[in-house]
């Protein structure tokens, strides 16, 4: 049994409010007739009448009034919800939690969430991690995970932000350093410093495995500029992105060389990864859009992708 709608508590509370059929009818946009008519149905499903008609005014029952108490409480509660949303909508309030799956994004992140709250004062920022992009989107840990390993499947979109490659640094005095580029195989018996363990390392677990290229030593190091610091100094091989390293390498006296993965390097597309939704709200399109406005000074070393290219993680590049 469920004969009441909302309908029907907004009626009874302008009703007692108003005290008049007339006037109430106009407040809830309705004929005279259609509201008496709606009236009078629920009083019979109900089996009760909810008013006294007198001359001068409608008067509550008890049954009335116990349900007016209802929908005081009731309606308030859903017209500030529905107010709630169309703000979470409207960017106006809510939350957008943004995951990474590349460490080396907290390098201009910072200043993109500075810029987003200046915009949306009301947004709460929440930044994270991601190891697992699809898993933690289903999840919901997060809203939008920027990663180069778009998942490949229906339940997912993604906007593409910029294209990029990954390179390999080591000190200048490193044996492979004068080589013109990395082949896989050159990986085979290196110590690999990473930011990520060998169990969470994309490009290991997608490109070196598979191949049976197994480095000699895997140092999972959490810091950037930790991993920059002791491939420097003589200690291992990394692997970044190069729009990451690209101001480094540019200083003058750096003890760093780069060198590009394969004979054809090893091009990547980043791209914002999301729920698919066909109401994205208003704060989450315009931090996608921010990151695509920031530009290739920042991002990108080889410009902004087309809006329907992507190009993943390559599970397919020459040895």
């Amino acid at each position: 049994m469920a004969f009441l709608e909302i309908k029907h508590l907004r009626m009874v509370r302008t009703l007692a409010d108003i005290g008049n059929m007339t006037r109430a009818a106009k407040i809830l946009a309705l004929s005279q007739s259609a509201l008496s008519q709606q009236l009078k149905d629920i009083e019979d499903k109900l089996g009760v009448a909810l008013f006294y008609r007198t001359r001068k005014r409608m008067l509550l029952t008890s049954a009335g009034e116990r349900l007016l108490q209802a929908a005081e409480s009731i309606v308030d509660r859903l017209d500030a919800t529905e107010r709630d949303i169309v703000a979470m909508a409207n960017g106006e309030s809510g939350a957008l939690k943004i995951g990474t799956q590349c460490i080396f994004c907290f390098r201009w992140l910072p200043r993109l969430m500075e810029d987003f709250q200046q915009r949306f004062v009301g947004i709460d920022f929440e930044i994270g991690i991601s190891h697992e992009p699809a898993a933690d989107l289903l999840q919901r840990k997060y809203d939008v995970v920027v990663t180069a390993l778009a998942p490949g499947n229906n339940n997912f979109d993604h906007v593409p932000l910029f294209c990029d490659e990954l390179i390999c640094i080591m000190g200048c005095d490193h044996p492979l350093s004068s080589r013109p580029h990395m082949r896989l195989a050159d990986f085979h018996g290196q110590k690999l410093i990473s930011h990520v363990t060998r169990e969470e390392s994309s490009f290991y677990q997608r490109i070196l495995r598979p191949r049976g290229i197994e480095p000699g030593r895997f140092m999972a190091v959490g810091q950037p500029q930790a991993i920059i610091e002791l491939a420097g100094a003589g200690l291992g091989i990394g692997i970044f992105p190069r729009w990451a390293i690209k101001s480094t390498l540019a200083t003058a006296g750096t003890a760093l060389t780069a060198l590009p993965i394969t004979t054809k390097g090893f091009p990547l597309t980043w791209s914002a990864v999301f729920l698919r939704t066909n109401n994205m709200s208003t704060h989450q399109r315009a931090f996608i859009d921010m990151i695509r406005d920031m530009g290739t000074d920042s991002l990108g070393e080889y410009g902004r992708p087309q809006e329907t290219t992507v190009v993943p993680f390559p599970r397919s590049v020459p040895d």
